[in-house]
């Protein structure tokens, strides 16, 4: 199950580099549970597919040349935790963080899905 999952996550995530934003949606459950940190201009909650589609076009409309590198992906039974630095440029100015994405997936489907960050100085001054 863990290696399925990691799967799910690693070409849900190759979607998301590729601007494939309805491949991304596909992988969640219709009730998904968001939650992101608000020191990110995209960050807040959500619940179900609707919702986090604003999530996505709150990053979209905040970030230029965004990416996210990733180190590690880990996984335990239900859970994948995925380990990485996000970067891009905000209000023309270059600047990142550190994450920890953990997600719950059940029959499939990304359930719950929790981000911790590590901001560079830049994100916490705005």
């Amino acid at each position: 199950m863990a290696t399925e999952n990691v799967d799910l996550l690693r070409s849900t995530y190759e979607a998301f580099g590729r601007g494939d934003v309805p491949a991304v949606m596909e992988a969640f459950a219709d009730d998904i549970t968001w939650h992101a940190p608000t020191v990110l201009p995209q960050g807040g909650d959500a619940r179900g597919k609707e919702e986090v589609r604003g999530f996505f076009q709150r990053l979209a409309g905040a970030w230029q040349d965004f990416e996210l590198d990733f180190g590690d992906f880990v996984a335990s039974g239900d859970r994948v935790c995925v380990i990485g630095r996000a970067r891009g440029r905000l209000d023309g100015t270059e600047t990142g963080y550190g994450f920890v994405h953990c997600w719950t997936v059940r029959d499939g489907k990304c359930t719950d899905f929790d981000e911790y960050v590590d901001p560079a100085p830049e994100l916490l001054a705005r």
